[in-house]
């Protein structure tokens, strides 16, 4: 079936369309006086999922009509985790499911309440022409066909990195309980090692949030056969000129349904206020047109033989991502270009130190578990100024003893930078290419490349020079992550990441601790 004909479409039409067309700043209906209750100069701050960037400017309408500014902040699931289990200001959480933070001590008891405010299911989405290939039909192919297509190099999909987004997770928890026959009473000796490993021998495109994920299949669609993410994702995609098949696994999915938690009792009023707001039948009636998700009185079971429980044990959850992270996914090598010129100087110099050391060992918190070096990685760590130092070359393998030592030699690498000179952004990122590329060449590695710079660049090649440099290296084209730190110049910061389909990371509202272990999700 293709997407204009789907299931999801059908339970759409189930919804009266007539109401009317929202625009950004809302219906009418949607803006009574503010009141007492809702002074004029209140915040409310939400964070949310990075796939509900689609929603913000409705809500925020919304917001400012009841004399309240909505604040948001997008995350990946695990980050949110980390995010609630700090010190924060955060009015209320809103993400795909409120189930991995029921489990985690410390964010449980924050919060107050939980209300529903649409549905989505995790769902394949695979080229027209694959699926008949394949034969596969929704409701009909299992994960152990996908696995098996995966294994024989005839299926290749994009999917989110487990360790940092829900779509990922789910489907990982997915594939562990069809080949364990487990379910909730999935336990560690269950998990099927060898046949997850085959299962990911097919994800040849990956990234730390399914927003970010649905981008880079667009605009590289010939890197994957399909994509496993969010179906109002999927459907957004075929609308937009991809066209998808919506497929929905025989053993079932875990369908997102999108709670809006309060954290603040102190907002409750305007909690209400908002979910209400949210639930009523025009604001439902516009997620379902314009964001294409399942609303609250549609039906998110059609077709599902099963909704898979999502593990009830926290112990489990953290084997099977470290699993992933450790074995059953590619290794990767991940190469860190590092700016120790003279004005990384003090708190940058030992910002950055104790950053990069972080991932050496974990700081004990959620995203620090798992955005560590892991088993199997390459890592290489160029420091420069206006000179390219030495790199420092750290292999990890899969016993512990081992993998102890080259960590301590990375954190060695680590101690001794020491900042002095001018800075050669380019030069530097050029040195570390063409290693990085003859190592994605092989196709049995990921490979990223990160760049920490706290300025402009003073000596050697330019921006011009690194773009042409790259365009002339041809394919495969090694991504390249940038961090905005400091005095980096944001539009070069940009150009790099354009050029090689990298993106921007920024730790200027975010502490650079945070946007490393951020980073660690994409690579």
């Amino acid at each position: 079936m293709n997407t204009t004909t789907s299931l999801f479409a059908q339970r759409v039409a189930l919804v009266a369309l007539g109401a009317c067309a929202l625009a950004a700043t809302g219906c009418k209906d949607d803006a009574p006086a503010p009141t007492a209750a809702t002074p004029a100069n209140a915040e409310f701050r939400i964070l949310a999922g990075s796939e509900l960037r689609d929603v913000a400017q409705k809500v925020e309408a919304f917001g400012a009509a009841n004399g309240t500014k909505i604040i948001f902040t997008f995350s990946g699931s695990i980050d949110a985790v980390d995010k609630l289990s700090e010190k924060h200001n955060y009015d209320a959480a809103w993400l795909s499911h409120g189930k991995y933070l029921q489990l985690v001590p410390g964010v449980k008891e924050q919060i107050k309440a939980s209300e529903k405010t649409m549905y989505s299911r995790v769902v394949l989405g695979v080229k027209p022409d694959k699926a008949k290939e394949l034969g596969w039909v929704s409701g009909k192919v299992t994960w152990k066909q996908v696995t098996a297509a995966a294994n024989a190099g005839k299926f290749r999909f994009a999917m989110t990195n487990p360790a940092g987004s829900n779509t990922g997770f789910v489907t990982l928890v997915g594939v562990a309980s069809e080949f364990s026959g487990k379910g909730d009473a999935l336990q560690e000796a269950d998990i099927p090692e060898g046949q997850l490993k085959e299962f990911f021998s097919g994800m040849s495109m990956s990234s730390g949030s399914s927003g970010d994920l649905a981008e880079q299949f667009k605009a590289n669609p010939q890197k994957a056969d399909g994509i496993i993410n969010y179906e109002s994702v999927v459907v957004g995609l075929s609308k937009n000129g991809l066209p998808l098949d919506v497929l929905v696994p025989k053993e079932g999915v875990i369908t997102a349904d999108y709670p809006l938690m309060l954290l603040a009792s102190a907002k409750q009023p305007f909690y209400a206020k908002l979910v209400e707001h949210l639930r009523q039948d025009d604001t439902q009636q516009w997620l379902a047109k314009n964001t294409f998700r399942t609303p609250l009185k549609g039906s998110a079971g059609d077709e599902i033989t099963n909704e898979l429980p999502f593990p009830g044990n926290l112990k489990v959850v953290d084997a099977i991502l470290r699993g992933f992270l450790d074995s059953y996914s590619k290794p990767a090598s991940s190469y860190f270009v590092m700016d120790v010129s003279g004005s990384m100087s003090g708190n940058r110099i030992n910002d950055m130190k104790t950053s990069f050391k972080g991932l050496v060992q974990s700081d004990g918190s959620v995203a620090g578990r798992f955005s560590t070096f892991r088993n199997r990685e390459h890592v290489v760590l160029t420091p420069f100024s206006d000179a390219i130092f030495p790199s420092g070359e750290f292999t990890l393998g899969t016993q512990t003893e081992g993998n102890k030592v080259a960590l301590a030699r990375a954190g060695k690498f680590i101690d001794g930078l020491n900042p002095n000179g001018g800075t050669s952004i380019y030069s530097a990122l050029m040195s570390v290419y063409p290693s990085a590329q003859a190592r994605l060449k092989t196709g049995d590695r990921t490979v990223s490349i990160v760049l920490l710079t706290d300025g402009a660049n003073t000596s050697g090649h330019s921006l011009a020079q690194f773009q042409e440099f790259v365009r002339n290296s041809g394919n495969p084209v090694v991504p390249v992550y940038t961090i905005q730190y400091g005095d980096a110049k944001a539009g070069e910061m940009q150009g790099i990441a354009k050029a090689t389909n990298g993106r921007v990371f920024d730790a200027q509202k975010v502490s650079l601790k945070q946007t490393l272990k951020t980073i660690r999700a994409y690579q």
